[in-house]
């Protein structure tokens, strides 16, 4: 029998790759986005909408009867001087990130049975802060946090929950994300100069191709809690577990912190 997979933000990227890949194996693929229009596998939804979201997973269930395997991959990117970001952009981030995770998880789990599978699609950012990031950090750690507790939550019911933290792939997630380079006296340019550090290393991300079928296998048989793609992110990761928070942070802020 064909798994019912319902993918947020699954138009573009990551989300749209592994579609194809889940589509290839004989799968239902149901792609919630705001820029699909309704037909008989996309369904046309905000999901930092609850009610949208209710209203489409409904549609679901009412048409399957059961949801097999769902991927929370829908967010944004944010990044700016913390005080100068605009309250409206840090609460989209939220909004769509994070509390559109929360209620796609809890709209599908009316339809989840003994061998359901939740993936959340958190970020190395998740796991490790970034100076002028700080509102992409802790939106992607909330998303890490909500998963690794709901594993818990769901485990006697035997549905699995898995959360993915990939560091940076070739998409187009950084082009539309929130990026504000305001400043004061108090930063100088290290705004401006912190974007650009990251802009710069475009070329030197990971593609989608290098890593699908990687998270494609996590999304379906991955045992694991938590699993970082990218073999640079996972000694990054280590080197944080294993340093002083204060060097750490000291070292991760001379590389990244836009420092004059």
């Amino acid at each position: 029998m064909n798994r019912v997979v319902v993918i947020s933000g699954a138009t573009s990227g990551i989300g749209k790759a592994l579609a194809k890949k889940f589509e290839a194996d004989g799968d239902i693929v149901c792609n919630l986005s705001r820029s699909c229009t309704d037909n008989g596998f996309d369904y046309k939804c905000d999901v930092s909408d609850e009610a949208q979201v209710n209203a489409a997973v409904g549609k679901i269930g009412e048409r399957y009867g059961r949801v097999d395997i769902l991927v929370n991959n829908a967010g944004i990117g944010i990044s700016g001087a913390t005080e100068l970001i605009p309250m409206d952009d840090i609460k989209k981030a939220m909004d769509i990130s994070y509390f559109g995770a929360l209620y796609l998880t809890r709209a599908c789990l009316k339809f989840m049975k003994k061998g359901a599978r939740i993936i959340f699609m958190s970020s190395i950012a998740g796991l490790t802060a970034i100076p002028f990031r700080s509102v992409y950090c802790s939106v992607k750690a909330a998303e890490l946090m909500l998963g690794e507790s709901l594993r818990m939550e769901l485990s006697q019911a035997g549905i699995s929950v898995v959360t993915l933290c990939p560091g940076e792939i070739k998409t187009n997630f950084s082009a539309n994300k929130l990026a504000d380079v305001k400043t004061s006296e108090r930063y100088g340019k290290r705004v401006e100069k912190a974007l650009e550090k990251v802009t710069s290393s475009e070329e030197k991300r990971m593609s989608i191709a290098s890593v699908i079928d990687k998270i494609y296998k996590i999304c379906v048989s991955g045992r694991k809690a938590m699993y970082i793609i990218g073999g640079k992110y996972k000694f990054l990761y280590f080197a944080k577990r294993v340093l002083p928070t204060t060097t750490y942070l000291k070292l991760t802020d001379s590389m990244l912190g836009g420092r004059e």
